[in-house]
């Protein structure tokens, strides 16, 4: 029997659901997806070439919803999969999700009450980390907290800001991540950015060039998505030295978002706060790399390390001491 929840008219909200070899994660997303509270959605569904059996699992969701809209493409990447989604979306608000994560039957509900309550252009909540066992079973805790209403409306605590980008990875009782998935966005907000194509760690430059248009945003410690620790996932694949031109190319886009003169306060910001926490994750992996790729890893980061400081984007500010000085030494030896 076909569900006719979808009434042909534009819906409040798409969600965007890039799919690429998740067969084992697909029922449990899409499941979650159909169990919304609200109910005035699309669910844009991007088959990037999946190799498995994503298709038939996907042909089988869109006949029972109609809701569920299916786009198939050949693998093109976790970004241009994105991308294409909200070039097809017709909702007012978009909402990223990813395939082998799953959310809370009240996500929507509340993320969309919430910016509509306080007129905001963007809403940030938090997740929850799920680590199923090897039969993709979950944890008590996890099935506890998926099964268990969300505080009634009044009872939930934000704030509100005009300027968000300050609440990055603010330590605290609000902050603000870098995930894509953990926002719902006003379409109009992000109509200007799209997805880096073909890189790792597309989230944090999208996400921090939405910012950079100042939205009015709305902060809550609800925990409404479920992040499925995936061995397979993009964010697991074993260190190499793409990454870390990945990381490069992110950084040149946030740049070039923010180097403008009525940005120049922001760009000192993310300089002496983000830039900092970023290049520290890149040390790690070149650190933690094998040994046999580790002197192409570094020789990668010292290329990057050295545009980044013709930029003026690396100073003392906000760095330890000690990586700072690493970071020197490794712009000196590529100089040379």
């Amino acid at each position: 029997m076909i569900n006719t929840n979808y009434t042909g008219k534009s819906p409040k909200i798409s969600v965007i659901i890039p799919i690429f070899n998740v067969e084992k994660f697909l029922s449990k997303c899409l499941d979650s997806v159909l169990s919304q509270t609200f109910k005035d959605f699309e669910a844009i569904c991007i088959n990037d070439g999946s190799p498995d059996n994503c298709d038939k699992i996907l042909e089988q969701y869109a006949f029972k919803d109609s809701r569920i809209k299916v786009i198939s493409q050949k693998n093109q990447g976790l970004s241009i999969a994105r991308n294409n989604g909200v070039n097809a979306a017709s909702g007012e608000y978009i909402y990223f999700l990813d395939s082998d994560d799953f959310i809370h039957p009240q996500l929507l509900e509340y993320a969309y009450n919430l910016i509509i309550a306080h007129n905001a252009d963007l809403i940030s909540f938090e997740y929850v980390k799920n680590r199923p066992s090897d039969d993709n079973k979950e944890n008590e805790d996890i099935v506890k907290s998926y099964k268990s209403p969300l505080a009634a409306p009044d009872k939930v605590e934000t704030l509100v800001v005009d300027e968000p980008l300050k609440y990055w990875t603010k330590k605290g009782k609000f902050r603000l991540s870098f995930n894509v998935w953990t926002k719902l966005y006003k379409k109009e907000l992000i109509k200007d950015f799209s997805f880096i194509p073909n890189i790792h760690y597309e989230d944090y430059p999208f996400v921090c060039s939405v910012l950079s248009k100042k939205p009015k945003c709305v902060l809550t410690k609800l925990k409404m998505y479920y992040y499925t620790c995936n061995p397979e996932s993009i964010s697991n694949k074993k260190i190499n030295p793409k990454q870390i031109k990945d990381y490069h190319a992110g950084v040149n886009y946030i740049y070039n978002t923010y180097n403008k003169p009525e940005l120049t306060a922001e760009l000192n910001l993310l300089k002496s706060d983000f830039i900092p926490n970023i290049l520290k994750q890149q040390l790690a992996k070149c650190k933690n790399a094998d040994k046999e790729i580790r002197p192409q890893m570094y020789e990668t980061f010292a290329e990057e390390l050295y545009d980044l400081n013709k930029k003026n984007l690396i100073s003392w500010h906000g760095h330890n001491i000690l990586r700072y000085l690493t970071y020197k030494r490794l712009i000196k030896a590529y100089e040379k």
